[in-house]
């Protein structure tokens, strides 16, 4: 076993670059991703020097971008990691940035390979700090769920609003039967049409939005257990080659949902520093809002710091806009520290308003588990014989 930041860059890397070239278009970048398993791929200029990456999420966001863009027109720049920084460096990158892969570059700055999450979440089982962290301890619980007969369209949308990349399918008793990831969703939206599809021209390009969930989702679904360790959830991971997992109770019921983002932002955790990472997504104010937003947050983090010691906060933003009517505001918050994870929901027209009263709502969840285990401590025989 080794320590979490004893691996770097330089070990966990794939050295075999896959690339595109930025005169290449759309349908080539797809056909290389599908070719080759993976869901980002890096894209090089004619003199062999990468400018920028290509990613499933990004076709899922303009689906009707034609297949015969040139890939220098939707292509976005990514931040790059040395061969020398660490696991928790990089996993603090990875979760600002939001791309799930890095390319590396060489002390004399060459680009030499790419780091990924699935690279990083190889590496869990040989972990020290990790093996004895549970699923439960990391997991999000009482996730997001569509139903099989539901859309692509709407398992597309409610993606979207939630922030996630991956969504477990249920049957109508609730059941899991699936899961539907974005990777699905642009394999389907991308294959072959047949002469035979009535309203669809062979050459067209297919829209996948109207099929059912339950023709298109990944069955059956890899499971883990709340009481599982890190070390074996990641194997599972790995083994099948997935990112997302649910949690399932002792009775089978869904309880939550184990991500490779969960592993990455644990793993960010144990950077060390005093400051905690605050990370703010899906929100479209500018600056000004940001700076307010991280003012609030700040003073709770210190009132919070008093029982636990924050470590990172996720705030993801929803906003719901219906014709003639003001914008509401839901907030899914999320604070990883050194008892644990704390969660909460917020909705408000007022979008501060709402940021405060999350924010205020985990302070008394915070302290009601503090006089929780301060209770269990006033119980044990040892306490009260002193």
């Amino acid at each position: 076993m080794a320590g979490i930041d004893d691996f770097t860059a330089r070990d966990l890397m794939t050295r075999d670059l896959i690339t595109a070239r930025t005169d290449q278009t759309v349908s080539d970048a797809i056909g290389l991703m599908k070719k080759n398993d993976v869901s980002e791929i890096l894209i090089d200029n004619h003199k062999g020097e990468v400018v920028g990456i290509i990613t499933y999420e990004m076709f899922t966001r303009r689906r009707h971008l034609p297949f015969s863009t040139k890939l220098e027109n939707v292509m976005h720049t990514p931040p790059s990691v040395n061969v020398d920084n660490t696991v928790s460096e990089i996993c603090e990158m990875l979760m600002s940035s939001g791309y799930r892969g890095l390319p590396v570059l060489s002390q004399r700055g060459e680009y030499v390979g790419l780091i990924s999450r699935t690279d990083i979440v190889r590496k869990i089982p040989d972990m020290d700090e990790i093996k004895s962290l549970t699923v439960e301890e990391v997991m999000t619980p009482d996730p997001s769920t569509i139903s099989e007969h539901d859309t692509v369209g709407m398992a597309r949308q409610m993606m979207s609003s939630i922030d996630e990349q991956v969504l477990p399918v249920i049957d109508g008793e609730e059941r899991l039967t699936g899961m539907i990831g974005i990777k699905d969703i642009v394999n389907e939206g991308l294959r072959p049409v047949s002469r035979e599809e009535k309203g669809v021209r062979v050459g067209e390009k297919y829209s996948s939005d109207d099929l059912e969930i339950r023709s298109v989702m990944s069955s059956p679904p890899v499971t883990t257990g709340i009481d599982e360790t890190l070390p074996v959830a990641a194997k599972k991971m790995i083994e099948h080659d997935i990112s997302t997992m649910v949690a399932l109770d002792d009775h089978n019921e869904i309880v939550g949902i184990l991500t490779a983002i969960d592993l990455i932002e644990t793993l960010a955790s144990f950077k060390e520093e005093e400051r905690v990472y605050v990370q703010i997504t899906g929100l479209d104010e500018g600056p000004d809002t940001l700076d307010m937003m991280y003012e609030l947050i700040q003073k709770y983090l210190v009132k919070f710091n008093t029982v636990v010691k924050p470590l990172v906060m996720n705030i993801h933003v929803v906003t719901h806009n219906e014709a003639g009517s003001e914008t509401k505001y839901s907030l899914r918050m999320r604070l990883q520290s050194d008892h644990g994870m704390f969660y909460v929901k917020e909705y408000d027209w007022n979008m501060m308003r709402a940021l405060d009263k999350g924010l205020e709502h985990m302070r008394r969840i915070i302290f009601e588990e503090k006089e929780r285990r301060l209770d269990q401590m006033r119980k044990h025989p040892r306490y009260r014989g002193q």
